[in-house]
């Protein structure tokens, strides 16, 4: 192809070079809208390529011979397509221009040329291809042999061959254009009823669809949750016990660490000196988990089964130990008996 000639503003353009470059470009935007996606980089890359629209089809027109401004329609749906990939999100809106647009390709498709004897190189005519006409018009000097005939013979040969595709594809195109011409309201009302129909689908999958979206979700009132009610008891060394309903924890302030699970029961992995409470009679009792906290305080939580055990312990034994702490319990009686709470424990 004649690359320089898709920027050429006086030449002209035949039928099927005019739906190539349209279809070509149609289908470069769509491959664009799926590598890059919406937005205003596919807007950037449609006016990229509207121009190269634009001037095939002024090329078109003037070889049909109709006024320029129809070059302009095409440019049309060219760009709300491009709009509407770009940013509407809607399927039907993209087909609706797209059949717009080859509505528009078809028209101009279908107007037969109106010059006479042109030269057309790959569906081109104009300024381009005048070396090219000359030099299949350099005089074949003749020689002994026949060999100056023999090389017409393969260049007429060559320019059929080159021609004949073309010739056989605009009788095929000529028949089906007899027919439209001979049915001519019965296609305009189906392509006019479809149209709208379009449309009016594209407008209300638009329209419709943002209309959905604006209105709020309906909230969801979440049954009230009654929360856990927990009672706190500071004794005297320093660590605290925190009853949740029946479960029993045990919190003191650690060494600065990153906030996780130091001993798990579950797993059995961790701290192996986290594994057992040891008071200083003999009692041991497993914590089912023991964690650094975010304040770094260190929290151990027993199984409710313990709970009663452990309380009273703490209130009749003299020291304890977890995790490398010991912890004296001397006046932790004292301070248990003044929570409501522990009372029944006791």
């Amino acid at each position: 192809m004649q690359y320089k000639s898709l920027f050429c503003i006086k030449g002209r353009d035949n039928w099927q070079r005019f739906s190539a470059i349209s279809g070509s470009l149609y289908l470069t935007l769509l491959l664009g809208f799926v590598l890059i996606g919406g937005g205003g980089a596919l807007i950037f890359l449609a006016l990229l390529l509207a121009p190269l629209l634009g001037l095939s089809a002024l090329r078109r027109v003037r070889d049909i011979e109709r006024p320029s401004w129809l070059a302009a329609l095409t440019l049309l749906p060219f760009m709300f397509f491009s709009l509407s990939l770009a940013y509407s999100g809607s399927a039907m809106a993209s087909l609706t221009c797209g059949v717009i647009a080859g509505l528009m390709t078809v028209f101009l498709s279908a107007q037969k040329s109106k010059v006479g004897g042109g030269l057309y190189q790959q569906g081109y005519s104009g300024p381009l291809v005048v070396p090219c006409r000359e030099r299949s018009r350099s005089r074949v000097e003749p020689t002994l042999g026949g060999g100056a005939y023999e090389e017409e013979q393969e260049q007429v040969s060559y320019q059929e061959t080159e021609y004949a595709s073309p010739q056989k594809s605009r009788a095929t195109f000529e028949l089906w254009l007899t027919w439209a011409k001979q049915n001519q309201k019965l296609l305009t009302a189906v392509l006019g009823g479809a149209l709208f129909l379009m449309v009016l689908s594209s407008l209300w999958s638009i329209w419709g669809g943002s209309d959905e979206e604006s209105v709020e979700p309906e909230q969801v009132e979440m049954p009230a949750q009654n929360p856990v009610e927990s009672d706190e008891v500071t004794l005297p060394d320093g660590f605290s016990l925190v009853l949740e309903d029946k479960l029993l924890i045990m919190r003191w302030l650690g060494e600065a660490d990153n906030p996780g699970v130091i001993w798990s029961l579950a797993t059995a992995k961790g701290d192996r000196s986290c594994a057992n409470l040891v008071f200083n009679n003999g009692s041991e009792y497993r914590p089912m988990i023991v964690e650094m906290m975010a304040d770094t305080s260190i929290e151990a939580r027993f199984t409710p089964l313990d709970t009663g055990k452990i309380i009273t312990d703490i209130a009749l034994r003299g020291e304890v130990k977890l995790c490398g702490y010991e912890f004296s319990l001397k006046g932790s009686q004292s301070a248990l008996s003044k929570s409501d709470a522990f009372i029944p424990y006791l």
